[in-house]
Order: C-alpha cells, then structure tokens, then sequence
C-alpha cells in the first residue's frame, strides 16, 4: 500500500510540474545517486523496479541488501536509502529486468521530496490526506536519520487503506467532479502492466 501511495504522488508532482518526465534520468532529481549504478536509470525504470542495478530482498538472509541497508550508518548528508544503493553495482542494462526492490520505491520517495521541495509526509497530506478526508493521521516509518521509507511501512487505519483505494476509483479527484491530482494518463498507465 506504501508503494502505492508513494508512487501516485510522483503522478502528483508531474501534474504540479515537479517532475517534467517519466523518462528523465532519475539522477536529474537524486543528485546524490550521480556517478552510480542508478546514473542512466529513468524514472519510469525506478516505478517499475527495473533499473538493472543488484539487489537481493532476502528477508531470512541477514547479508542481503534489504537488511543490512538499514543496519549500516548512513554516509553524512544522506538518507539511508541513498548512501547503500549509491555503492552496489549494475547486474543488467537498465528496464531489462524486473527485480523486486524496496529500496526502489524508498527512491521514489526521495525523488518527490527532492523535486518538490518537501517531506515525502508533506506532501502527501497536501495532495491526499487532508483534501480527501482521512479519517487519522498516519505515519511513516523514518531512517535513522529522518527521511520516510516509501517503500513501506506507512501506518493508517483501515477505513483510511478503503478512502485511499476509492480516491483511486474516483480517478484520483478530491472532489467527484473535480480535477484529478495526478498527470493525465496516469492511473491507466499506472495500473497496466509494465514488465513480465
């Protein structure tokens, strides 16, 4: 459900002018991630986890990328996410190959805060959350230094997970008649299916 959330603000922010492209390298937004594996990656290919870069999302193995991610410090001026997928290599060329990664969608999320300017919770609640009437608050997980994780681990209530499943069913309107928050195009092209 986080992924979800998250990836439906970059269609925000592209409607917000934020984000020009889905084919915009995504090192144009993540300055920090210039000189890795992710430079030549688009932003298309970080939605759709196909970035070609190694990852292993092993959770029983304590030396997969998904666990010691969080387990070692952040380098300084970084969010965790961005300081351990900066140093791992490129296994594929880019949008070749579908691997499931979390870290990705965490990318996402640092890609809107960077192009808009706010936290990843900000914004949400601007766009979403307090337009669209949720019920509570909820609240994402953050590193150890303070960014939200948007591949994951947002807590809402229940009836929130339902309003948000129907914001999508009403096409991404505050209001029923209203405009969509997203770009034009984008719940189709975000609900078909992207690679095998």
């Amino acid at each position: 459900m986080s992924k979800s959330l998250t990836s439906t603000l970059v269609g925000a922010a592209m409607k917000d002018g934020k984000i020009r492209s889905l084919d915009d390298d995504v090192t144009l937004y993540i300055k920090n991630l210039r000189g890795s594996a992710y430079e030549g990656v688009t932003v298309r290919q970080l939605l759709t986890m196909t970035s070609g870069v190694k990852w292993n999302e092993d959770y029983t193995d304590m030396n997969s990328d998904v666990a010691r991610m969080y387990a070692l410090p952040a380098d300084p001026g970084f969010d965790m996410t961005t300081s351990y997928v900066r140093k791992l290599p490129r296994e594929s060329p880019p949008g070749s190959t579908w691997v499931y990664k979390t870290a990705e969608t965490n990318l996402v999320g640092v890609l809107v805060a960077e192009a808009t300017g706010k936290h990843l919770a900000d914004y949400l609640s601007e766009k979403i959350w307090r337009p669209y009437g949720m019920e509570r608050d909820a609240e994402w997980m953050i590193d150890d230094v303070g960014h939200e994780q948007g591949g994951c681990c947002l807590a809402m209530t229940l009836r929130d997970s339902g309003r948000f499943g129907q914001f999508i069913l009403d096409g991404a309107r505050v209001k029923i008649n209203g405009p969509s928050i997203v770009a034009d195009n984008w719940l189709a092209d975000a609900t078909r299916t992207q690679v095998s």
